[in-house]
């Protein structure tokens, strides 16, 4: 599933660059964030992604990828099983009663951890990752919450 190859390029690409993040996502990344042009763009060239957005304090190793993405393969049971495919451990994992709503989970995988939001509308799933690694994760939380609170 391509929400899975979502979360590995963004574990393992994160590289920072100084462009401003497109608004397609309408979101507005914490203050000292800088917009990751490369990151989602690995995430579009990864996952077929209608739009990608990516931000980070890389500074602090604090990362955040917005995406969307259409196709049939929309469903709760699909995304769960593609990260555990992927080997991408997930905790604390919230579902819908249906197929369409909102995933919310905590993941980690090597040295990165986080925490995924993805709403499932149709055919179309819009997803949010903001994630640490090893540096300075408590910094992180405060606004990877801020941030996963902005997924419409």
């Amino acid at each position: 599933m391509a929400l899975l190859r979502l979360a590995l390029v963004a574990l393992a690409g994160c590289s920072p660059a100084g462009a401003q993040p497109s608004p397609a996502s309408g979101i507005t990344p914490p203050a000292g964030w800088q917009a990751l042009p490369d990151l989602a763009k690995q995430v579009v060239d990864a996952t077929k992604a209608t739009g990608s957005e990516a931000w980070g304090e890389t500074a602090r190793g604090c990362y955040a990828v917005w995406f969307t993405l259409k196709g049939a393969g929309a469903k709760v049971d699909a995304v769960l099983a593609g990260l555990a495919a992927e080997k991408i451990a997930t905790t604390n994992v919230v579902t819908p009663e249906s197929d369409d709503g909102v995933i919310a989970a905590s993941f980690t995988k090597g040295s990165y951890g986080g925490r995924l939001r993805a709403r499932i509308a149709g055919d179309t799933i819009t997803a949010l990752a903001c994630f640490a690694n090893e540096r300075e994760p408590k910094t992180c939380e405060s606004p990877c919450t801020t941030l996963l609170g902005a997924l419409p």
